[in-house]
């Protein structure tokens, strides 16, 4: 397993087509921005963390600033999910100095949310989309 941290601007073509494709909720704003930054239309200086493992991306994780809050967002590959890869990428943003835990966090899942309590975490808000606007859970 290889693990790394780079902008999204410096993710290679081939990751950001199977992030686009595989690794991530359709129609998500994460999609979008990778799907610019991949057809050339945009920039951006994203922070993500990628996990190779036998030759293929298979999970990446990376943070925005939302609403004056840092947050957490993640995807693993089906077939390598329970793994620890979700933690070990997270974990690669805090040691990377992109998530900082004496700041609130803003989560988007269940598990996002156990893992940065787990990370040492204490600020951490969940979201979820109510089919208008993300609203606290």
């Amino acid at each position: 397993m290889n693990i790394s941290v780079v902008a999204l601007d410096a993710v290679e073509p081939r990751d950001l087509l199977a992030i686009r494709s595989r690794l991530c909720r359709p129609g998500s704003e994460w999609q979008a921005e990778v799907s610019a930054v991949l057809e050339g239309d945009a920039s951006s200086i994203t922070p993500v963390a990628l996990c190779h493992r036998d030759g293929g991306l298979v999970g990446w994780s990376c943070s925005h600033v939302w609403r004056e809050m840092q947050t957490l967002e993640q995807w693993v590959d089906e077939r390598w999910r329970e793994r620890g890869i979700a933690s070990a990428l997270s974990s690669a943003l805090v040691a990377h100095g992109t998530l900082n835990r004496a700041k609130p966090l803003a989560v988007f899942s269940e598990r996002t949310q156990s893992i940065a309590c787990c990370l040492g975490f204490v600020d951490v808000l969940r979201y979820q989309h109510d089919g208008t606007d993300w609203v606290p859970v």
